[in-house]
């Protein structure tokens, strides 16, 4: 609900968002890189990558085609809650500000056994331990001042963005109460959007009629001699 009330998106120092291992190197990635190959020396240096954690800012988006029940109760709890539905070339565009945003899909390894290329300090971010993979996130990530002083304790910022470029549908939580709709339709109008407010796929009633044509023995309805398919037996059964 912030973003329509802002008309900013929030971008969150990643390691609050509750998974220790955001931005870490699994053991099976190289600890020793070469930053620029091609320079004619080199010197070693090593680099704590949790102060660039600290001072990185994410924002995080779930790709699928449909909705995803888990999703909502995950994170639209008490039926109070809306999804931003968008493509990447809206969210590419609805920037207003200067900010150097790189977006990409997260890729999820097993971290025992699977490494990743790391040629900067962004790469782990965009990669996470195969048990988040039900999350199938696309994550934009910025850095608003990079220092070695360490991590910076805000726990994120705002980036403006034109909504109206941004946003394709802006979908109401299942079974929200109408009242939660009606705010969410009068601060879409705000910005011109409020058409494109919709209810959650899940909120739709389900069928349980149906309408037969009855002859005589019409009982047979309920006792069809053909037995349904099965796959096997029940443990114990005859």
């Amino acid at each position: 609900m912030s973003l329509l009330d802002t008309g900013a998106l929030f971008f969150c120092r990643p390691d609050l968002l509750g998974d220790p291992f955001e931005g870490s190197l699994s053991p099976a990635t190289p600890p020793l890189l070469a930053a620029d190959p091609e320079a004619g020396s080199f010197t070693l240096r090593e680099v704590d990558i949790r102060k660039f954690v600290g001072q990185a800012r994410v924002n995080c988006w779930h790709m699928s085609e449909f909705e995803s029940e888990a999703m909502w109760r995950l994170y639209a709890q008490e039926r109070k809650g809306i999804a931003i539905k968008t493509v990447f070339a809206r969210f590419k565009e609805a920037f207003v500000g200067d900010e150097t945003i790189t977006a990409s899909m997260v890729r999820y390894l097993d971290y025992e056994t699977e490494g990743f290329p790391f040629s900067n300090l962004m790469i782990p971010l965009f990669h996470k331990r195969v048990s988040f993979q039900h999350e199938q996130e696309v994550r934009a990530l910025f850095v608003p001042h990079l220092s070695e002083d360490g991590p910076d304790e805000t726990a994120g910022c705002y980036c403006e963005v034109d909504l109206p470029k941004l946003v394709e549908e802006i979908v109401v939580a299942p079974f929200a109460e109408d009242w939660f709709a009606d705010l969410v339709r009068s601060l879409s109008e705000r910005y011109g959007i409020g058409d494109r407010v919709r209810p959650s796929t899940l909120s739709k009633v389900p069928t349980f009629t149906a309408r037969f044509l009855m002859g005589h023995g019409g009982d047979r309805l309920w006792r069809d001699e053909k037995p349904l398919p099965t796959v096997g037996k029940l443990d114990g059964g005859p």
